[in-house]
């Protein structure tokens, strides 16, 4: 990929692209930002559009964006509902509550890379407490194979951990 190809790509379609996601968003800031990182992911995917379809592709990759920023909005939403109702000497400070909210984005990044029945009978397990023989009641499989997917959710998260200390 040329800098030159890219060049044409943003300077032809930058302001469609900029003016498309305004409408969706509503937001300039964000229309800009998602923008910005949509040229961002084209260049260090070192692979350009065919002629014919430059706006699909940007659009393709504007949408997966969008979709990332809705998820991080709902995360950091529910966080922030969850303070506060703590009592003010026990809400944590901006850096961590920023701290807590990205863990929680790369928790929910590594839970949705999981097939869903993994993912489901993980949650069921850490969040509502079921036994495995309730989960597999609920899932409508045996026991043995709800052990194996939270085995292989663990075994995820494991992986995720030594990749976000290295």
């Amino acid at each position: 990929m040329s800098q030159h190809n890219i060049d044409t790509l943003y300077r032809e379609h930058h302001s469609w692209l900029h003016r498309w996601l305004r409408g969706r968003l509503g937001c300039e800031h964000s229309a800009a930002d998602i923008a910005h990182d949509t040229y961002l992911k084209v260049m260090l995917s070192n692979s350009l559009p065919t002629d014919d379809q430059p706006r699909r592709y940007l659009t393709r990759i504007a949408k997966s964006l969008m979709i990332d920023l809705f998820r991080r909005r709902q995360i950091e939403a529910a966080y922030l509902e969850t303070i506060r109702h703590l009592p003010e000497q026990e809400i944590p400070s901006e850096e961590t509550q920023h701290i807590v909210v990205e863990t929680l984005l790369e928790i929910d990044q590594m839970l949705q890379a999981l097939p869903s029945y993994v993912r489901q009978a993980f949650l069921m397990r850490k969040l509502d407490g079921l036994s495995y023989k309730e989960i597999a009641t609920k899932m409508n499989v045996s026991v043995s194979s709800v052990e194996k997917y939270v085995a292989k959710a663990l075994a995820a998260c494991y992986l995720d951990s030594l990749k976000a200390s290295s």
